[in-house]
């Protein structure tokens, strides 16, 4: 008869802890990769646990991660919303900026993290300043919130920072990015419309949103309209520049010129200013034209798509946590790209005309 193995027990966190000669929550915390402790430590801490073929209860990890759903997460650390508009109020004035940084600090807080807004364009504010005063007030995560304007480029040493930004106006430095999909979003605003009859699909846009999102959003509505007869393709209405009322009313004739031409049964728009527009043009919304919006927070009551603006910011600080515990710091090599997708909702905006066209559904695949 075979002798029995003799039972070997487990190794617990408790014996690499007095193998490392180290308080068992200094154990627990290196083995969970968090940065207050050294990064020295951390390697050391995790070799040992590995020598002594350490590896956590699945039942004990289980229950303890049930006890902290149970009560409030201890506060672990503060993170920064990096502001960089030109006035304080201005950024978290914008009503689909104001839900990303409502997702963000809602999931910080279920994580123990506190998130403070942090304006670059204070008074007196440089650079250098700027990351002085991050590194007293013990801040080591920065989440980078959408820039005034496409293309921003900022001048900050990121050496000492675990960072992520929301879209992907601020072009330099490249950090890893969370955002709505939208060349997605565009895609299911132009399937629906087409499954509701419409062939002759418009879209009205400006130069800096197209560029803010890196040109995600029209690049499926050329596609489509490459999938048409030459005769029938309309091209895209562009102001150049942003959309602020200032800058979107000295183009109205322009508008009304190109709608005279291209006669669209479906406009798919990005500024509020075409509704009122076609109406003044005696276009009744939606009789006589239908009119999609891809941010239903900016253009309330639209049909269109709900950006998920907090489910944004909450993926955002995510991701912001996970590489911040990693131990992440600086610029990446690598940016990560992560897409939340967005929800086509119904409106009054948008009427069916016909059937679908299975042809032009088979070019937005």
């Amino acid at each position: 008869m075979e002798p029995h193995l003799a039972h070997v027990p487990r190794v617990t966190l408790k014996d690499v802890a007095r193998e490392a000669d180290v308080h068992i929550s200094t154990a627990w915390r290196a083995l969970s990769n968090e940065t207050y402790v050294s990064a020295e430590k951390r390697t050391r801490i995790r070799e040992i646990a590995k020598r002594l073929g350490y590896a956590p209860d699945p039942m004990l990890s289980a229950l303890s991660s049930y006890r902290r759903k149970q009560r409030p997460p201890a506060y672990r650390s503060t993170l920064a919303w990096i502001d960089n508009f030109p006035t304080r109020r201005a950024c978290l004035d914008t009503l689909h900026i104001r839900g990303y940084f409502e997702g963000a600090r809602a999931y910080a807080e279920s994580m123990g993290y506190r998130l403070e807004a942090f304006w670059l364009r204070e008074r007196g504010m440089t650079p250098k300043r700027a990351r002085e005063v991050l590194l007293a007030r013990s801040i080591r995560g920065l989440l980078f919130a959408p820039q005034p304007a496409a293309n921003t480029r900022l001048a900050l040493d990121l050496d000492s920072f675990a960072c992520v930004s929301i879209g992907y106006s601020l072009a330099e430095p490249r950090l890893h990015v969370a955002v709505n999909d939208q060349h997605a979003s565009t895609v299911q605003c132009m399937r629906r419309l087409v499954q509701l009859g419409h062939r002759r699909i418009g879209m009205a846009s400006a130069s800096d949103t197209l560029k803010r999102t890196v040109h995600h959003f029209e690049s499926p509505f050329h596609v489509f309209q490459d999938a048409l007869p030459p005769a029938q393709r309309i091209p895209l209405f562009q102001i150049e520049g942003r959309e602020e009322p200032a800058n979107v009313a000295p183009w109205r004739e322009r508008f009304a010129q190109w709608f005279g031409m291209h006669r669209p049964s479906a406009i798919l728009a990005t500024f509020s200013e075409v509704l009122p527009w076609l109406r003044e043009l005696g276009q009744r919304v939606p009789d006589d034209v239908s009119v999609a919006t891809l941010s239903r927070t900016q253009q309330p009551g639209w049909a269109g798509i709900d950006q998920q603006e907090r489910m944004v910011g909450a993926r955002a600080i995510e991701l912001l946590i996970s590489i911040f515990q990693a131990g992440e710091r600086g610029v990446p090599d690598t940016p990560l790209r992560l897409l939340v997708e967005g929800k086509w909702i119904d409106g009054e905006t948008v009427r069916a005309v016909g059937e679908p066209q299975p042809e032009l559904l088979v070019a937005l695949e």
